[in-house]
């Protein structure tokens, strides 16, 4: 296996990592046999007391032990010695059919984030998705060139909310554009979709499947709705 080390100064950690787009803390919100061993996450894992902590984001190798060297220790407890992750981009168990010895170069990224203060999860978010996509892709539609150089409402298809109302995908609809949101946090949140370069002409929130389930007020190119803790909501927008 290789493995990469960051021996993170942070006196009495708690490890929290990203599942889903919902941040599980170790040991906590884990279910009694869950694997405490190693930890598969989706963007990023946090070690972190109520003054300090650091925020590992891991867009290429998902897998992470945290505390130390803890695969087939078969713990019963996910319990911190020390704020050490190992990032594991690499290895040969599970019976995979990889040989020994690969050829060429393996890249893996990490992105070390500390901060101030307490864990944060729409910070942990945040930094996680930034690293996911650290290379934006930009496609010239035409449009004419802009007299200011500072971009305006019209340099993004869409605005989109922020702080703890994730946006986990914008797809194409039979009648425009569907955007799935998420709440992140424990307290509803209030999430204004606005136009962009596209305009909002209607709305409707959707079942998962993009099925009407009832129209949305759109105000002067905004739509607004409550998104539930820790729930999903889906939004069709008819823009032009």
């Amino acid at each position: 296996a290789t493995y990469l080390a960051f021996p993170f100064a942070v006196p009495d950690p708690v490890a929290r990592f990203d599942v889903g787009g919902q941040a599980v803390e170790a040991e906590r919100d884990q279910l009694g046999g869950a694997c405490r061993d190693f930890a598969t996450v989706q963007r990023w894992v946090d070690v972190s007391n109520s003054a300090l902590g650091v925020t590992l984001a891991t867009p290429d190798a998902p897998l992470v032990q945290i505390g130390g060297f803890t695969f087939g220790q078969h713990r019963t407890r996910a319990d911190l010695e020390a704020a050490t992750i190992l990032g594991w981009p690499t290895n040969t168990y599970w019976e995979t059919n990889f040989r020994a010895s690969q050829p060429g170069r393996v890249r893996a990224r990490y992105r070390i984030a500390p901060h101030g203060g307490g864990f944060d999860e729409a910070r942990s978010h945040r930094v996680g998705l930034e690293a996911a996509h650290a290379a934006p892709l930009v496609q010239h539609l035409g449009e004419p060139a802009s007299r200011s150089p500072f971009p305006d409402a019209s340099a993004s298809l869409l605005r989109l909310p922020g702080g703890p109302v994730q946006t986990l995908r914008v797809q194409p609809h039979a009648d425009g554009l569907e955007v799935r949101l998420l709440n992140a946090s424990d307290a509803p949140q209030t999430a204004p979709l606005g136009s962009g370069a596209l305009r909002i002409e209607a709305a409707r929130l959707a079942d998962p499947f993009g099925r009407p389930v009832r129209a949305l007020e759109v105000v002067d190119g905004v739509v607004t709705l409550e998104v539930a803790p820790r729930r999903m909501a889906h939004v069709v927008l008819e823009a032009g």
